[in-house]
């Protein structure tokens, strides 16, 4: 490859991990000004409500393979399509039954960006809980029970961990 095409590519990268960055700064903000206004507890509610109905759209592309249970398939189309061939995120299939799959991400642009900012082990946790809307918005709308095992915005997490079950199984 040429040293442009490289360059092009890295920059390309650089320019998505800001602009998951500034997502996450924007969470912040955001659950700032509403808490402020309107209590944690309810700037989480409606943070969360929104941040789920992005997730339910996104949740289309693993509902073929949800609805069949190819668990398998799910954690493919997972690891396949993360940003930046992974690189942001860097998924991984953490352990895969024969009705479970545990997806994990050891990176997260979010938890970064909110460490830049300053924000507390505890303020960290909420941000990540209120932005892990997506998740179950994407996998509870595509037609699985997901349960987050541990979140990478958790003091002392390592990594995130999302236990899928087809729907109903336990």
């Amino acid at each position: 490859m040429s040293d442009t095409y490289e360059d092009e590519l890295e920059q390309s990268r650089a320019e998505t991990r800001a602009a998951f960055e500034t997502r996450g700064f924007m969470y912040a903000y955001l659950y700032e000004e509403l808490a402020d206004e309107l209590g944690p507890e309810r700037a989480q509610e409606l943070m969360k409500r929104a941040i789920y109905r992005r997730g339910l759209e996104i949740g289309r592309k693993y509902r073929s393979a949800a609805h069949a249970g190819d668990l398998a398939e799910v954690g493919a189309i997972f690891c396949d399509g993360s940003p930046c061939g992974g690189e942001l995120f860097n998924p991984g299939i953490e352990q895969e039954g024969d009705d479970h799959i545990v997806l994990s991400m050891t990176s997260c642009p979010l938890v970064d960006a909110w460490k830049e900012a300053g924000l507390d082990p505890e303020e960290i946790d909420v941000m990540c809980s209120i932005s892990a809307a997506v998740d179950e918005g994407t996998f509870e709308g595509a037609g699985l029970d997901l349960e987050f095992l541990d979140r990478l915005g958790r003091p002392g997490s390592e990594k995130c961990l999302l236990l899928l079950r087809t729907r109903g199984e336990r």
